[in-house]
């Protein structure tokens, strides 16, 4: 049995459990959230590295970001074109890594997944706290569910540093700690670009225009930081940070791997520049859109409709994406919220595992295709689970309404919903 086949059992039995978890109206302590999640992930970890197919970002660009740091080399201007874009926050994280690997004696492929294993496994105590409801339910729920797994063990991706950072910042905003919302944002944003979506959220959690004011400058503090570190730490002159700016903000345009762009290509992945000029000014449109129609929700409702506005449009997508959004489905489920979650799980992992290539014998680009199409199917899923009723200041409390598994009101649990 392939080790691809071999992770769908670990999979099923997670979901499973966060399915039977809020059938059954458990409230699972926090230590057993920790343990389910951290087997899951190690699980991943391990079977990983076995497997035919590595994800050729965590096995290449990563790798070589980490040994451009160690070098002294900014990886923007060296590693491959399009092979790193950010600013060399993350870099650094890879960099210790690989150089903790080295101590310990780990093959990258197991110290390249430490870091966002930690931090996904960080996010679920946050992910109860940002849950305005059933806290220990919904940490419980994001350990067991699929895409966590497989996009922290699996890939090794950066969603999860990135939302640990989110989430954190806008926890902060609820309560009051201006600076500290401000400069945990900041670092979300030092991360990746699209980050930048969850800004609102957190500035609007903090009342009065001052405060507000406040949370912007702390946030434009640790992006301007890490953009000065590549001149103290690394081989970028000072005269070469507007130059070094540019191309951070810039993104090769790899599309037809999901929605419209994939129905214009074919299912094929091509590197279109037409296609990525039309995108960004689709996208901008409609988050400016979405902004402006849900700005008087909460906080958490605003940054779940920007960031599936996001997936609904954009014309570039990796399925770790589809992460971004998964704390805040679950700690403020929308309608249609578990069918967005349910077809978000299988569609990552049978992207992942390539489970149509190696359960159904289909050539592999037949099979790559096929679930290139199927991502329309999530994209119908994401449109019907935008917040639409809550586009105003809802109640908070009991009078929210927490959705349950058949996307209505689910039935009180010991005399609370």
């Amino acid at each position: 049995m392939t080790p691809e086949v071999m992770m769908g059992p670990p999979l099923a039995v997670g979901f499973a459990l966060a399915v039977l978890a809020q059938r059954k109206g458990w409230a699972p302590p926090l230590w057993l959230a920790l343990c389910a999640g951290a087997a899951l992930r190690v699980v991943a970890m391990l079977l990983a590295p076995r497997m035919a197919v590595q994800p050729y970002d965590f096995e290449h660009d990563f790798r070589d970001a980490a040994n451009a740091v160690l070098d002294g080399l900014n990886p923007t201007t060296h590693l491959r074109e399009g092979g790193w874009h950010f600013l060399p926050l993350l870099a650094y994280v890879l960099a210790g890594q690989q150089e903790l690997g080295e101590t310990l004696g780990l093959s990258w492929a197991v110290a390249g997944r430490i870091v966002p294993v930690v931090a996904d496994l960080a996010l679920i105590p946050l992910i109860s706290r940002l849950a305005t409801e059933r806290g220990a339910l919904r940490g419980f729920q994001y350990a067991c569910l699929p895409v966590g797994v497989l996009v922290s063990g699996l890939h090794g991706q950066f969603p999860p540093i990135t939302l640990l950072f989110g989430v954190a910042a806008l926890l902060a905003a609820r309560r009051g700690r201006v600076q500290l919302a401000g400069l945990l944002i900041g670092l979300s944003v030092s991360c990746t670009h699209w980050s930048l979506l969850l800004v609102p959220g957190v500035v609007l959690a903090v009342p009065g225009l001052r405060r507000r004011v406040t949370v912007l400058v702390w946030t434009a503090l640790a992006p301007l930081v890490m953009l000065a570190s590549s001149a103290v730490f690394l081989d970028t002159a000072v005269s070469e940070l507007p130059a070094l700016v540019r191309a951070i903000m810039s993104t090769r345009p790899v599309v037809g791997d999901w929605g419209w762009t994939a129905v214009a290509t074919g299912g094929e992945q091509i590197v279109s520049p037409a296609f990525g000029r039309a995108g960004l000014v689709v996208l901008a449109a409609a988050l400016l859109a979405a902004l402006w129609w849900w700005r008087r929700a909460e906080p958490e409702v605003l940054t779940l409709a920007l960031l599936l506005v996001f997936l609904i449009v954009t014309y570039r997508l990796g399925a770790q994406y589809l992460l971004w959004p998964l704390p805040y489905l679950l700690a403020r489920p929308p309608r249609g919220a578990w069918s967005v979650i349910t077809l978000t799980s299988l569609w990552v992992a049978v992207g992942y595992l390539h489970l149509i290539y190696f359960l159904t014998g289909m050539e592999w680009g037949t099979s790559q295709r096929v679930w290139v199409f199927s991502s329309l199917a999530v994209i119908a899923a994401l449109v019907y689970a935008l917040p639409w009723r809550e586009r105003g200041v809802p109640a908070t409390g009991s009078a929210a309404g927490v959705q349950g598994l058949s996307d209505g009101h689910e039935p009180a649990v010991n005399g609370r919903r």
